[in-house]
């Protein structure tokens, strides 16, 4: 990894994280906030907090507005692995090297904790200051992001897929589960920076292709890379039968694919201006990533 790119991923994380800290929902003195906290701290890259972050202040905004954003999303995506973990979705027993929340507390202590960091990012992502037009579609976008039309609809598509899954099916399925929070992301770090409709169009499209390649990357991991190196079992997409890029793709084809696509999401980022150059570097550095 690109020195620059580490130390602002590095930089990210303890950023969101010390905003994670300071929610208030950990003051209601029960265990379920505790609960929150452990899904929270497992680690992982904060790929998406550094997203916010990268997008606001490359639209020369001040990255303390886009706090509130980051640790939404954040909160929105350790919900979904905390779900997507259960026994009755994926039934993983380990995320990020560590018991997964139902392992570590039961089944009924992680499906609340989900729901509670659900509610709680939006509680967060009400805070940002801001025009309350701004904050309002900072909202909107986030919700849209998480609903049946992305998030929720993409695991329901990844978890019960026809027997006639083609690759436009696959892509849009995709679009949901994974894309959409990662085009969120940028989204609402470029309006916490007051971007204008038209570069926010652009920003989107640019998020959504991103997205894809990361999942691209995820699953060529899948079929690559070891449980040490991940953190979580490898392997299952397969052997339950799931549709996803490779499958559609074949390996060799899916990491021609990742390439290429890196290649022009990079340019293509660049091409906003040098201060989106940590996010082009991000892109490049995907195809290769080992976890």
């Amino acid at each position: 990894m690109d020195p620059l790119l580490r130390s602002g991923l590095e930089a990210a994380a303890r950023w969101v994280e010390a905003g994670l800290d300071s929610l208030c929902m950990y003051q209601d003195g029960t265990q379920l906030p505790e609960h929150c906290r452990y899904a929270l701290s497992t680690g992982g890259k904060r790929l998406r907090p550094f997203l916010v972050r990268q997008a606001c202040t490359a639209l020369g905004g001040d990255p303390e507005r886009a706090l509130p954003a980051a640790c939404a999303v954040e909160m929105v995506h350790t919900y979904s692995l905390v779900h997507d973990d259960l026994p009755s979705m994926d039934d993983d027993d380990t995320r990020r090297g560590m018991p997964t929340l139902h392992k570590h507390a039961g089944e009924a202590n992680a499906i609340l904790a989900g729901d509670r960091l659900l509610v709680e990012a939006f509680r967060t992502l009400s805070l940002t200051p801001g025009p309350p037009g701004r904050v309002n579609g900072m909202m909107l976008r986030l919700a849209e992001a998480s609903g049946a039309g992305y998030l929720v609809g993409g695991q329901f598509m990844d978890m019960f897929p026809p027997e006639d899954a083609d690759e436009a099916w696959i892509t849009t399925m995709v679009r949901g589960k994974t894309a959409a929070l990662i085009r969120a992301s940028l989204e609402l770090g470029a309006l916490s920076a007051g971007a204008t409709p038209e570069l926010l169009n652009v920003v989107s499209g640019l998020g959504d292709r991103l997205g894809f390649l990361f999942q691209l990357t995820d699953d060529i991991l899948d079929v690559t890379g070891s449980q040490a190196e991940m953190g979580k079992a490898v392997g299952k997409d397969a052997s339950r039968g799931k549709w996803n890029p490779v499958s559609a793709m074949g390996l060799a084809g899916a990491t021609a694919r990742a390439v290429t696509e890196a290649a022009a999401l990079s340019e293509a980022f660049l091409a906003l201006g040098d201060r989106w150059r940590p996010v082009a570097d991000l892109c490049l550095y995907l195809p290769g990533r080992r976890n």
